[in-house]
């Protein structure tokens, strides 16, 4: 439930959440989990609340880090032009956020974390690579990682064009 003199409908505009699926602490529970373990390209680490709320205001969703802050610790309702943008930001569905559906996808979504950190990524080039003669794999391992780079630095500055 919203505090009566919450700072947040002035500055975040649209409607709270309300009347659906969506609890509070969970949702407090799974961005902070989306925040923690998928870092910030520019800087290595966790997503603050103040670098959030500016990236979210960069896409049209208006947020202070107060609000981001109060959001991430449950103690603000979401509204869902909030729960929207976060979803699509971080490339999850909105029942990421449903604790009535989501603990299946949350517990893939931490198995997936938990496989990019342990180098799957290198399983896999391992994988696409082993079909060449071994003295071309390092050419071809490089040659994928720099399109991958290529659509890495293309989404980035997509992301960086939208209003």
């Amino acid at each position: 439930m919203r505090p009566p003199s919450d700072p947040s409908d002035a500055e975040s505009g649209g409607t709270p959440v309300t009347g659906s699926s969506i609890s509070v602490h969970v949702f407090a529970e799974r961005l902070t989990e989306l925040l923690s373990n998928q870092p910030d390209p520019e800087t290595g680490k966790p997503y603050s609340s103040e670098r959030m709320a500016a990236l979210l205001t960069a896409r049209g969703v208006r947020m202070s880090g107060t609000h981001m802050w109060h959001l991430r610790t449950g103690r603000a309702v979401p509204r869902l032009t909030e729960v929207v943008a976060f979803a699509e930001f971080f490339g999850v569905g909105l029942d990421f956020f449903d604790p009535a559906i989501a603990p299946e996808l949350l517990a893939q979504w931490r198995l997936a974390g938990q496989l990019r950190s342990h180098g799957v990524e290198e399983v896999a080039l391992r994988q696409l690579t082993d079909q060449f003669p071994e003295q071309d794999r390092p050419h071809v391992a490089d040659a994928i990682l720099g399109v991958l780079q290529g659509f890495k630095a293309l989404r980035a500055a997509d992301e960086r064009e939208r209003p």
